[in-house]
């Protein structure tokens, strides 16, 4: 039977040749066996032409690039490998911020309450006048398109000016009315009878966001008459939940919105560490008995591993140091980590960041998380910035990742529930279960060097240590009660006495 070649004719179709027509090149189209060409024969020279207008074109564009010393856009759609796992998440529900959802007719019933907003804002003041925004957004107006990472509508700076300032001065007045406690007086301008507890979650989506710069030009120009004057920092903060006393000073400058300045409040590194705690009487005296259980531990275990396995434990054996520099991929999961003698602990105090894990002596320290409807909104939409902006760093990826790893099955879930770590909204374990292994799916991350690179590396170690494993095993199976320890120290010391009855025994028969 024979093949039809791609015009879809049945015949077979010969190779492309070139050929020559008074000393000017050209293409030959593919000629069927009949002879007959498909095709007009399109001179080399055209094809070229095209080619290198296209390459010069990408070419000076690139050169430009570099010297404006160009920053990249801070304000993107999610990527569709990220987007189609859960594409609610990143879709607001109540207000549309910013271009990117202006046409979505379920979110017109809020343009209302923007002006409503507006109106307030212009009337805490005489100082406060329209003219003043316009004129200020104007200016930055350039500056603002620049921060879309796509083409934006309205193409027109006029409606792109009173856009920004609308949705700047309505974020303004909102941060305000939640700092007096004001908010519902006009929520029921929305058509909704819930009020606007989807409003936090909407202004924290990234494709819902206007430059960070509007609302400081925007706040500048505006007067709040108080006996202390407020900051937008000092509203935006209360907005956002942060303890001001807990976090390192930042630069407004240097934050390109509201989603951004969320991830830099939550960064483990902007933490104030926490002072360490003084040790009570009964710690330090209780120090060398558990410097001298950990000491006799390891060794019974090591010389048993010996007598068993017939080899020495990994932890005696010299690594290589490509091997240990190189971070593991997973780490097992929490259930697994328990059998391995691992213990899992909520972090004490409360941190600023629940991104803050840290693992030491056997202890998987993790700040307390509340799981609820708008947590998985948060954490993609956070990630999807560090996606799109690997410069801001990839704190949240990387806990994404670590609480992926921990977390299988409900089991797992159980596990850190009981401790105090995690307090579910969701209904049941399994829920929470299914939204921390679906976050991470269509994401990069450079394993080698996150930030919880170190922490996996160690949690591996220490999971892997076969005496770990056995006294976890010990305390599970036969240390479960006091009595039960008991029992176990008991007959540890009748077969101490047995084996020195036997040694003196065999000593006198021998004189």
């Amino acid at each position: 039977m024979p093949r039809g070649g791609p015009t879809g004719t049945g015949e077979p179709r010969h190779d492309k040749e070139i050929v020559e027509e008074d000393g000017t090149k050209h293409l030959s189209a593919p000629v069927l066996s009949n002879g007959v060409a498909p095709e007009a024969t399109i001179p080399v020279e055209t094809l070229e032409a095209r080619m290198e207008k296209e390459r010069t074109r990408v070419d000076a564009a690139v050169q430009k690039f570099r010297e404006e010393d160009k920053e990249l856009p801070c304000i993107w759609r999610v990527h569709p490998s990220i987007r189609q796992q859960e594409s609610e998440d990143y879709e607001p529900k109540l207000v549309a911020i910013g271009p990117l959802h202006r046409d979505n007719k379920s979110l017109h019933p809020m343009e209302d309450v923007k002006w409503s907003y507006l109106n307030n804002l212009l009337s805490r003041s005489k100082g406060n006048k329209l003219s003043d925004y316009i004129d200020v957004i104007r200016e930055c107006e350039p500056l603002a398109r620049k921060q879309y990472a796509e083409e934006i509508k309205p193409a027109d700076p006029h409606e792109f000016v009173m856009m920004l300032v609308l949705d700047g001065c309505f974020i303004i007045e909102y941060f305000l009315k939640r700092f007096f406690e004001e908010t519902e007086e006009t929520a029921h301008l929305a058509g909704v009878s819930w009020g606007f507890s989807h409003l936090r979650r909407d202004l924290m989506l990234l494709e819902n966001q206007i430059p960070f710069f509007v609302l400081v030009k925007l706040f500048q120009k505006s007067q709040v008459p108080l006996e202390k004057p407020l900051t937008l920092e000092g509203i935006t903060l209360q907005f956002l939940g942060v303890d001001p006393e807990k976090i390192k000073p930042i630069k407004l400058d240097e934050v390109r919105h509201l989603l951004h300045l969320r991830h830099i409040y939550l960064d483990p590194t902007k933490v104030i560490p926490d002072m360490p705690g003084r040790c009570t009487l009964v710690q330090v005296a209780c120090y060398p008995f558990k410097m001298a259980y950990i000491l006799i531990t390891a060794i019974l275990f090591g010389l048993l591993y010996i007598l068993l396995v017939h080899k020495l434990p990994k932890c005696c054996l010299p690594t290589d140091q490509e091997e240990q520099a190189e971070s593991p991929r997973n780490i097992p999961c929490a259930t697994e980590l328990h059998k391995s003698g691992i213990r899992f602990r909520k972090r004490k105090p409360v941190t600023a960041s629940y991104l803050n894990v840290t693992f030491a002596e056997g202890i998987l320290e993790i700040p307390f998380l509340l799981v609820q409807e708008s947590t998985s909104s948060e954490l993609r939409n956070v990630i999807a910035l560090e996606q799109c902006r690997p410069d801001v760093g990839n704190h949240f990826t990387s806990y994404a990742i670590f609480m992926d790893n921990i977390i299988n099955t409900a089991a797992d879930v159980a596990i850190l529930r009981k401790r105090g770590i995690i307090e579910s909204k969701l209904g049941c374990d399994d829920e929470v279960a299914k939204m921390f292994n679906k976050l991470c799916k269509g994401t990069h991350l450079d394993y080698k060097n996150h930030y919880n690179a170190d922490l996996f590396k160690q949690v591996k170690k220490y999971s892997e240590v076969p005496h770990h494993k056995w006294r976890a095993s010990l305390k599970t199976t036969h240390l479960k009660s006091p009595w039960s320890t008991l029992s176990f120290i008991a007959g540890i010391l009748v077969f101490g006495l047995v084996i020195t009855q036997a040694y003196f025994n065999i000593s006198r028969r021998r004189k």
